[in-house]
């Protein structure tokens, strides 16, 4: 056992995010056994998956729009996870696919996706990214006017029509601009749709919107100003069918509200002075000191909050303006409206597992737990993943551990943590115990996951509930004779 902390107290530990958990990730981590096996047989880290929560999460989200008479529907945002999976259980329950590159495109087409229900929203699309939409008939959502110059000139020497959206951006919402560097400035918008509808190769669709924030207000202004265009192609005699408010619908992470709004108070108050820091080398994960204030925003998902997924749809669906209600607006002017949801789509779908290889402290006497992982397997975009890991022991129970301890990989960096907060463990790891990550699948695993020192990348195992197995395996890896 590593000697005994140099510094910290109890007092410098993070407060706790319990992880919420779906009723296949209980069961897994109920047969400690099988998870020392499945680490054995394929390696650490290893992301474990399952299809049944996919199918739940695409009716809860289709519900809020059939529950008001709204045609349109979801189309998976691909790129939240890799895994051909997802997309064939999307197929299968009648939802589009929103694909961002060549290799997504080709894929979710030879899985079988119809061309009719997946869009194209790659940045910097190419000319054989844009020819293989094209002839495959996909909806193209334009983001820029040289995306547009090389849509019309693909389109013109194929001699066939392209499907296209165009994508705006510069809504306001009370007096403010909201920002976005993607699509074309709204301001701009009425020469941008009449050189797409008077251009012979381009048939206009679809208008889009891409947001970052997770702000109803400004997705139901990005929505409104978007049926104004589409009223005004409707004057000159272009017909849109469809908006599209891109994807970013929320999700939770943690059980408990409390314990989320503990550990942001308690960030802000460490970063203040007014408790011991529970960061590595004090990171304010987004806030610091100025003077004697408190500045910046803590760079964190809402990992709790109370417009989870379904939820979030229907607060925008039903925002209200002037006596009007946005679904309605939608409906009576007989528009579709689809969103493209990535994590929301992916929640309780997947964990992620890795060994324990070490334990030591660093020269400031921090203790820190070693896994058989790095960084790049569990990245957020933002600064820290708030979400629990669950220890798992090989054999007899140990007793508590007194201090907390920082997750680090085994990267050769000294930026290499798993999280950046001082974790309260149930006991002191050993070597060969197993750490779960839980609700991993949506970004979090394979968005930035990276090979490393020459391994290849982390395998996934397809987890089936009702034989407990697994059932399947990606990729699939040829034995060395």
């Amino acid at each position: 056992m590593p000697s005994q902390t140099l510094v910290g107290t109890i007092h410098d530990i993070a407060p706790p995010l319990t992880a919420k958990q779906a009723p296949w990730m209980q069961q897994v981590l109920q047969t400690p056994n099988k998870l020392h096996e499945w680490i054995r047989s394929y390696g650490s880290p290893l992301h474990v998956l399952n299809g049944s929560e996919f199918r739940r999460n695409v009716r809860d989200l289709l519900q809020p729009l059939s529950d008001r008479g709204i045609e349109g529907g979801l189309y998976f945002a691909r790129k939240a996870n890799k895994l051909p999976w997802f997309v064939t259980l999307a197929r299968e329950e009648g939802i589009g696919v929103d694909t961002a590159s060549l290799q997504e495109l080709e894929e979710t087409l030879a899985l079988g996706v119809p061309p009719q229900q997946v869009v194209l929203t790659a940045l910097g699309k190419d000319e054989t990214l844009v020819s293989k939409a094209i002839q495959a008939g996909c909806l193209i959502v334009v983001d820029n006017e040289d995306e547009l110059v090389l849509l019309r000139t693909v389109a013109a020497s194929l001699g066939k029509s392209a499907r296209v959206g165009l994508r705006f951006a510069g809504f306001t919402v009370q007096g403010r601009k909201i920002f976005s560097r993607f699509g074309f400035p709204i301001d701009q918008s009425a020469s941008i749709i009449s050189s797409v509808v008077h251009s012979r190769w381009l048939q206009l669709e679809c208008l889009h919107a891409h947001l970052d924030r997770y702000d109803i207000n400004e997705r139901a202004a990005a929505a409104r100003q978007l049926i104004e265009l589409a009223d005004y192609c409707a004057i000159i005699g272009a017909k849109i069918e469809s908006l599209d408010l891109g994807g970013g619908v929320l999700m939770r992470y943690l059980e408990e509200p409390e314990q989320w709004n503990d550990f942001v108070d308690g960030l802000s108050a460490s970063v203040k002075g007014e408790r011991p820091s529970f960061t590595y080398r004090q990171d304010g994960l987004g806030y610091f000191r100025a003077g004697d204030q408190l500045a910046g925003n803590a760079d964190l998902y809402p990992a709790w909050n109370n417009l989870s997924k379904e939820r979030f749809l229907s607060a925008i669906l039903d925002h209200e303006e002037s006596g009007n209600v946005l679904h309605r607006e939608i409906s009576d002017r007989g528009l579709k409206l689809f969103f493209e949801p990535g994590r929301a789509l992916l929640d309780n779908t997947g964990l992620t597992m890795a060994s324990v290889a070490f334990r030591k402290r660093d020269t400031d006497g921090n203790l820190l737990i070693g896994v058989s992982m790095n960084r790049t397997n569990l990245r957020p975009f933002r600064a820290e993943f708030c979400s629990d890991p669950i220890f798992i022991p090989r054999g007899v129970t140990r007793a508590n551990l007194g201090e907390g301890a920082y997750l680090v990989g085994c990267l050769c960096g000294e930026s290499d943590l798993i999280f950046r907060r001082k974790l309260q463990l149930p006991f002191l790891p050993e070597p060969g115990d197993t750490v779960a990550f839980i609700n991993t699948s949506g970004y979090l695993a394979h968005h930035m996951e990276i090979s490393t020192h020459g391994n290849p990348l982390p395998r996934n195992a397809l987890f089936d509930n009702s034989s407990g197995r697994i059932v399947d395996v990606f990729p699939q890896r040829r034995e060395v004779q």
